[in-house]
């Protein structure tokens, strides 16, 4: 029996008191939980704990049941382990391990109501691309008031707010359900085989595909195929086909020699390797037309370029700027229209031949 406290009688209080699992109460109906950590589930409420007074021999009884429950804990903990073949401590610990991780993200994205991306298979890429310029749908998307045609904002204006497939109108009225699902879905850059690691939304699909640095290039070595982006290019070339150009530095002037059958010329920087060619057309009776392109995407920046020639009189100095081509479309017999430097034929030697000296250098900064 417990005694009561008096003022008389030095008794200490504080082992009156003992925190009792609820489960261990005689009078409980919740049952111990005795199956091993690694297999409990961690998603249901643990019992809370109950307070009541004790004395010392309803102590030690707790203390008896706790050692007894911790012996069949332990007990079935090995029959179990025995039973699935005999899992190693480790695998058992790294089953712990897992379920635990699974049951905190499920509490995580129970908490904040998020979830993982829905992976979407679309049959028709063209589903989302403007009916009228074809181009990928940019927000915001409008839709005729009729039958809810859709059009890019720029085309509106192009076919007068007038739809091209039902004569009906198209002015303010927009199509909400079109620009959710362009703002929703993420897609990776066509360039991905060339490097590029970025994912856009749809609706800037276009936007980052103009100025992407990973846009391919094509090798100029007549017999080779190698296609990849600017970078993995100039790499590419000073390792495979380091004898088929002409090799300079920025600044510097190099001299460079043509014959009338020479339709280019392949030029690479020494420090970053970056390509250039420089491309030869005889003009009949006038002399020959030259440019430089530099092999990069068009909208990356170009170059200044220099040409020197000089006969036993006369002396000239050409100045431009490359143009840029990611490919060799521009390596034809055609002649060029426009960005073309005219030599005229005196500085031409009479058996075709063509002597003059070259300098390349960035824009913003002039040569010494």
């Amino acid at each position: 029996m417990a005694r009561s406290p008096s003022s008389d009688d030095d008794y200490d209080l504080a082992g009156c008191f003992r925190i009792r699992p609820a489960s261990l109460r005689g009078d409980s109906d919740e049952q111990v939980n005795t199956r091993p950590m690694h297999k409990r589930t961690r998603l249901n409420p643990r019992p809370q704990p109950s307070i009541f007074l004790m004395d010392e021999e309803e102590v030690e009884e707790v203390e008896q049941e706790e050692e007894e429950v911790e012996q069949e804990e332990s007990g079935q903990s090995e029959e179990e382990e025995e039973e699935v073949g005999g899992e190693s401590e480790e695998e058992v610990g790294r089953e712990s391990e897992e379920e635990r991780d699974d049951n905190d993200h499920i509490k995580d994205e129970e908490q904040d109501g998020s979830h993982s991306h829905v992976v979407i298979t679309l049959t028709d890429p063209e589903v989302f691309d403007c009916p009228i310029c074809f181009e990928p749908l940019t927000i915001p998307v409008y839709q005729c008031d009729q039958n809810g045609h859709i059009a890019c904002s720029s085309c509106c204006t192009k076919i007068n707010n007038k739809c091209p497939s039902c004569s009906g109108s198209v002015r303010f009225n927009r199509c909400r359900a079109i620009e959710k699902a362009l703002e929703s879905i993420t897609i990776s850059c066509q360039n991905i085989h060339y490097g590029c690691k970025a994912s856009v939304a749809f609706h800037k699909k276009g936007e980052h595909q103009k100025a992407c640095v990973y846009s391919p290039c094509s090798c100029p070595h007549l017999s080779c195929n190698f296609v990849s982006s600017a970078e993995q290019l100039y790499q590419h070339f000073s390792s495979s086909h380091v004898n088929s150009a002409t090799q300079f530095r920025y600044y510097d002037r190099i001299a460079v020699s043509l014959n009338a059958s020479d339709k280019f010329l392949v030029l690479q920087e020494k420090n970053n390797g970056t390509l250039f060619i420089l491309k030869n057309h005889r003009v009949e009776d006038l002399g020959s037309a030259m440019t430089i392109t530099c092999v990069q995407p068009g909208f990356m920046e170009g170059f200044f370029f220099e040409l020197y020639a000089k006969t036993e009189k006369n002396y000239l100095i050409l100045q431009s700027f490359t143009m840029n081509t990611p490919s060799l479309h521009l390596i034809d017999d055609s002649p060029p229209r426009t960005g073309f430097l005219l030599i005229p034929c005196g500085f031409i030697s009479p058996g075709g031949l063509l002597k003059m000296e070259l300098c390349i250098w960035p824009k913003g900064i002039l040569p010494m």
